[in-house]
């Protein structure tokens, strides 16, 4: 940033000693602000102006750490230029200005302007520095280095773009360029121009003067906006064009923050733990520190959490975050109590500890406020937990719990049955959430909603838009499911099979997904089998492959083994149905009830159809006393289908012939 020839340096230089090849050349790529080139000749040199010329190589370079250790090793260096940089070094730049002035900047020179409003703005005088940098950038005839250097400083969007319009040196292009995409970014309006410039520069010279201070304010930029896997996403590319960046305690804290917002509590953790390990002074320490209680906090974890609290108090006690902690501290532990009360489900003391701590605590109050929801809910509260809920949904300012909140109102409802305000809920937090995971999950739910609301257009659409956004996503199996399930309502069993099928090779789904697809998919071809028998062939392979094909629960036997059962009546092989609609449904689940099997509804009204299928395939052969002791174990049965069993017996009965 530092691109500038000082008068001290003309001054000094004018004189030059041996090697004057060497010095020509170190002179004139310092004028070009080729610095490693101008240190390298310069170092074949020991005269004083070839000194001076590795120390303005360095402070054009921006490497001002270096100065002070090279300054000493030349402790009889004398002269105006070197008792400026060993004021600067020492920070007195009251006598670094000084120095200037008596050197000949009061003369009009423009590099010695420059060379003072650089240690005006060191001292702490930004408004006079400005002054100096506009009065260069209005000047005719200025230098094109000059009004680079001055337009870089200045940092105003508008000299920026005229200065970058107007050099045509490459190198000070690039500069300007990414100066310009930094003062974009701060000034809030225009972050999409640039992010996009800088982009654009890094992508051709990732070695370009500041180019990854630029790259690195588009990550900050996106953290500060709440886009944290924008953020995220931003810190990776710098650390994998630049792979020192990961050593930079600034980037892990950032991704600290956007991790801990996106959920990603030990992602998170690393990247605080990496950012103290990193950090050189306390006060980043101890912050660090306190990031990792508070993630440690939200992961559920309070005794680790209060043990990263108390160590901040205890090694880095002067700061202001342990002054801070002291009172957090009593206040997290109050917390810890009212999860630890929670977990007991006593939700009225729970509830209490919150409140109190939402009422102390104004960085936890909509933490707190969300826990108090579950906690009404907890207690049967129904109507003042949906309330509450609503409320946070459309006033909390924190985006983390307004999410939260937003998808626990949505499961609610969706649970109360109420699916279409449910799915604008999911389908809302899914366009908004920085996450993926949760977007995806979103949109599953959404789905849902809609198949359960019996819009099954809008399930079609949900469940394919989830699948194109998050492929590799769990979600996007799950989904094909729903969309499948929405096919086969509208009656467009072909479309829904090949579906199916897609789940079966999806490689995001798990087993339970692949085998809920292959009896979806013969469902789908038993349904076909009313326009062509060869369908319910399929169908009967299809099933035998859901059956034999993997472990299933009793309750999925059962429903299972009646489908087959079925699809082999429908195929005319009527007596090795009735023999599946015996061994497979009907004794399978009075064994299984025997042992202490609970099966579901729909395992239950399997059971009771098999039986009645089988009692009016025995009473349509005479053999009424066959079917009277099938009925008898569904009347016997703890199934809806009993009173029912009960009647057909009576009607068997009353008919006096038992065989």
């Amino acid at each position: 940033m530092k691109q500038r020839l000082t008068a001290l340096v003309l001054l000094l230089a004018a004189g030059s000693l041996a090697a004057e090849d060497d010095l020509s050349i170190a002179r004139e790529a310092l004028r070009d602000g080729l610095w490693e080139v101008a240190r390298t000749h310069a170092a074949q040199v020991t005269s004083p102006a070839a000194r001076l010329i590795i120390l303005e190589s360095l402070a054009g370079e921006g490497r001002w750490e270096e100065i002070g250790p090279t300054l000493a090793k030349w402790p009889d260096a004398k002269g105006a230029g070197f008792d400026y940089y060993r004021a600067v070094v020492k920070g007195d730049h009251a006598a670094a200005l000084d120095i200037l002035k008596r050197g000949g900047s009061a003369a009009g020179c423009v590099e010695a302007r420059l060379h003072e409003a650089e240690t005006l703005a060191k001292g702490g005088n930004r408004a006079g520095a400005e002054a100096i940098w506009r009065e260069v950038t209005s000047a005719t005839n200025v230098s094109e280095r000059a009004l680079a250097v001055a337009s870089a400083n200045l940092m105003d969007v508008a000299q920026l773009r005229r200065a970058y319009a107007q050099v045509r040196s490459v190198s000070r292009r690039r500069m300007l360029g990414l100066r310009l995409g930094m003062a974009l970014l701060r000034d809030g309006k225009t972050v999409v121009e640039g992010e996009r410039l800088v982009r654009a520069i890094v992508k051709d010279s990732p070695d370009a003067e500041g180019a990854r201070q630029a790259f690195l304010l588009v990550a900050d930029t996106k953290l500060a906006g709440g886009d944290w896997q924008g953020a995220v996403d931003a810190y990776g590319e710098a650390v994998e064009i630049w792979p020192e960046a990961a050593r930079l305690a600034s980037v892990q804290e950032g991704r600290g923050w956007a991790l801990q917002r996106l959920g990603r509590g030990e992602e998170a953790l690393e990247a605080f733990g990496l950012a103290g390990n990193l950090a050189t002074d306390d006060l980043a320490r101890a912050t660090a520190l306190l990031k990792e209680g508070d993630v440690l906090s939200e992961l559920g974890r309070g005794d680790e959490a209060m043990a990263k609290y108390r160590a901040v108090i205890d090694r880095f006690p002067k700061t202001t975050v342990a002054e801070k902690l002291k009172a957090v501290i009593r206040l997290r532990t109050l917390e810890a109590d009212g999860r630890r009360l929670y977990g007991e489900c006593r939700y009225d003391e729970a509830m209490k500890v919150f409140a109190q701590v939402a009422e102390a605590d104004s960085a936890r109050r909509q933490r707190m406020n969300f826990f108090v929801v579950q906690c009404l809910y907890g207690q049967g509260l129904d109507d003042a937990a949906l309330a509450k809920a609503r409320e946070l949904v459309a006033n909390c300012p924190d985006p983390v719990v307004r999410g939260d909140a937003t998808m626990w109102l949505a499961k609610f409802l969706y649970n109360r049955r109420e699916w279409k305000d449910a799915g604008r809920l999911f389908a809302a937090f899914s366009e908004t959430s920085a996450d993926p995971k949760s977007a995806a999950e979103a949109f599953l739910w959404a789905a849902r909603a809609a198949l359960a609301d019996s819009d099954f257009n809008l399930a079609i659409q949900l469940s394919t838009r989830l699948s194109e956004r998050y492929p590799a996503a769990p979600e996007s199996s799950a989904a094909l499911l729903v969309q499948g399930e929405a096919l086969v309502e509208l009656a467009r069993f072909d479309e829904a099979v090949l579906v199916f099928e897609r789940v079966a090779v999806a490689p995001g789904a798990n087993d339970d997904v692949r085998r809920r697809a292959q009896l979806l998919k013969a469902d789908a071809l038993f349904a076909m089998g009313a326009d062509n028998s060869t369908r319910y062939v399929a169908a009967l392979e299809a099933y035998r492959s859901v059956r034999f094909g993997g472990k299933l629960s009793p309750s999925a036997q059962v429903i299972v083994s009646f489908k087959m059962a079925r699809t082999l009546e429908k195929l005319k092989r009527t007596e090795e149905a009735m023999d599946q609609y015996y061994a497979q449904v009907v004794l399978a689940y009075r064994e299984g009830r025997l042992r202490g099997e609970r099966f579901n509804d729909e395992a239950r009204a399997a059971f009771s159809r098999a039986a009645f299928r089988l009692a009016d395939e025995y009473e349509s052969r005479g053999r009424d006393r066959q079917a009277m002791s099938v009925l008898e174990l569904v009347a016997e049965s703890d199934v809806p289908a009993a009173a029912e069993a009960v009647k057909r017996i009576g009607r068997i009965s009353n008919k006096g012939r038992f065989l």
